[in-house]
């Protein structure tokens, strides 16, 4: 049996989170859930709406908060390709407020955004969302959700990789393919790949310390589905070289 490569991509600090307690109270937020007819438990904070509101109470990295769409198309990006949809690939999203999302086999998620959001609230209440197996009594979890988890926890006790790559516009310059070549080996070894789930800003110092290398893939700054796409493709065509068209 050929043991390959055990690839990890993390989403970290994910701009990805229902309205916070500290914006609850707000006139602007009350308003807000008044006028769409729901509390603040069954909407995801937006900056196209909620901006105002953040920027009055000055919550902690504002910048980084308030993009779920970004996480969205980041996620469309990675689990429809080959590499996911062939168990390739484990795909994580970690928030800015340290919750941990994992992705069953082969899942999809809503091309809408308006879907994805209402799926995404219905995670955070329930925990898991699950599907009943054909002719069996059994179940399989599609997307499950850890809270209180941190970055940390995360490497430490659940994908516990070998090596953790960065990808900052801060980082060493370096083509992508030659990153993948060099770290994807027949050895079975554990990788992890981090990419940033927020629309600007740098991650934070504690998830930078865990990097063991920070590359930057090209001159220009590149949003996180992006970077995701050409890693993902990367990463197939590494695997198709080493162990005989896989994918």
């Amino acid at each position: 049996m050929i043991l390959i490569c055990q690839i990890s991509i993390v989403l970290a600090e994910s701009a990805l989170e229902i309205i916070p307690k500290e914006l609850r109270n707000n006139y602007l937020i009350l308003n807000y859930l008044k006028r769409v007819g729901k509390s603040a438990n069954e909407v995801l904070l937006d900056k196209s709406y909620h901006y105002n509101a953040m920027r009055e109470e000055k919550i902690d990295g504002i910048w980084k908060r308030g993009r779920p769409d970004l996480v969205h198309i980041s996620l469309m990006s990675i689990l429809s390709t080959p590499l996911f949809q062939r168990n390739l690939v484990n795909v994580y999203v970690h928030t800015i407020d340290n919750k941990v999302i994992f992705f069953g086999k082969q899942v999809r998620i809503p091309k809408s955004f308006r879907r994805f959001e209402g799926l995404m609230i219905k995670l955070f209440q329930e925990k898991e969302i699950k599907e009943n197996l054909k002719d069996d009594d059994r179940c399989r979890y599609l997307l499950k959700i850890e809270k209180n988890m941190t970055f940390d926890n995360l490497l430490g006790k659940i994908i516990q990789p070998h090596k953790v790559i960065g990808f900052s516009s801060t980082g060493i310059l370096k083509d992508l393919k030659t990153i993948v070549n060099e770290n994807i080996e027949i050895d079975n070894k554990k990788l992890a790949f981090i990419i940033g789930g927020f629309p600007s800003g740098q991650f934070s110092q504690n998830i930078r310390e865990r990097f063991h290398m920070t590359y930057a893939i090209t001159n220009e700054q590149l949003e996180a589905h992006v970077v995701i796409s050409r890693l993902a493709y990367e990463c197939e065509n590494r695997l198709s070289l080493l162990y005989g068209h896989i994918i």
